[in-house]
C-alpha cells in the first residue's frame, strides 16, 4: 500500500481540502450509512473509466463502506497516474462511529425502506438479494400482508429478525445500519 490513509475526525477537520470519492455501489451511496455531504458518487467499477476526470489540482479522498475498496480504487489511481489519492480509514462506517455529519437519502415509502434492507442484508450476510426479498416475502405473507405495501410493523418485524439473524455474524455496520433503518421508519 503506498496511498495514505485518513481517520474519519482528521479527514473531517481538512475536508475542504478534499475532492471526496464514494465509490460504494448506488444503493449502498444511498443506504443505512449515508455519504459524505460533498461527495460525489462513482462506483468502485467505473473508476478507471472516470480517472481522467479524477485527476486534478485537488487530493481526492476515497471512501466506501469498511475501507477496504476504497484502498482498492487508490491502487487504480495510483496505477492511472493519480498522484494524490487517500483512503479514508474505516470508510463510512468509521465516520459514522465518529458521529459526523451524514447525509442521509431517505427512502420515498415504506417499499423502498424494505429495498434498502434487502440490498444491504444481501451485501452483509449470506444470502442473495433474491433470496432475501423470498425470505421477507414469506415473513410477511404469514401475516396476510403484500409485499409490495408493508405496514411500519411488518417493517419493524423485518428490521428486528434482519438484526436477530444476523447476529452472530455480526457485521461492523449492524447496529449503525439497524438504527438507521429504524429512524428511516420513524419518518415514514
Amino acid at each position: 500500500m503506498s496511498y495514505p490513509e485518513v481517520a474519519a475526525l482528521e479527514a473531517f477537520d481538512s475536508l475542504d481540502g478534499y475532492r471526496v470519492i464514494d465509490v460504494r455501489e448506488d444503493y449502498e451511496f444511498r443506504g443505512p450509512l449515508g455519504c459524505i455531504d460533498c461527495a460525489e458518487h462513482v462506483p468502485l467499477s467505473s473508476v478507471k473509466d472516470h480517472a481522467d476526470k479524477l485527476k486534478g489540482s485537488r487530493p481526492l479522498l476515497l471512501v466506501c463502506r469498511s475501507g477496504k475498496r476504497s484502498g482498492k480504487a487508490c491502487e487504480i489511481l495510483e496505477e492511472l497516474g493519480c498522484e494524490q489519492v487517500t483512503n479514508l480509514a474505516g470508510g463510512m462506517i468509521g465516520w459514522n462511529r465518529a458521529t459526523l455529519p451524514v447525509l442521509h437519502a431517505e427512502p420515498e415509502n415504506l417499499a423502498a425502506l424494505v429495498e434498502q434492507l434487502v440490498s444491504w442484508t444481501a451485501m452483509v450476510g449470506p444470502l442473495t438479494a433474491e433470496a432475501v426479498r423470498d425470505t421477507f416475502h414469506e415473513r410477511l405473507a404469514r401475516v396476510t400482508i403484500p409485499f409490495d405495501s408493508p405496514t411500519h410493523g411488518a417493517v419493524e418485524d423485518l428490521i428486528s429478525y434482519v438484526g436477530e439473524t444476523l447476529a452472530s455474524a455480526n457485521p461492523p455496520d449492524l447496529e449503525l445500519s439497524l438504527a438507521s433503518f429504524r429512524r428511516s421508519l420513524a419518518v415514514l
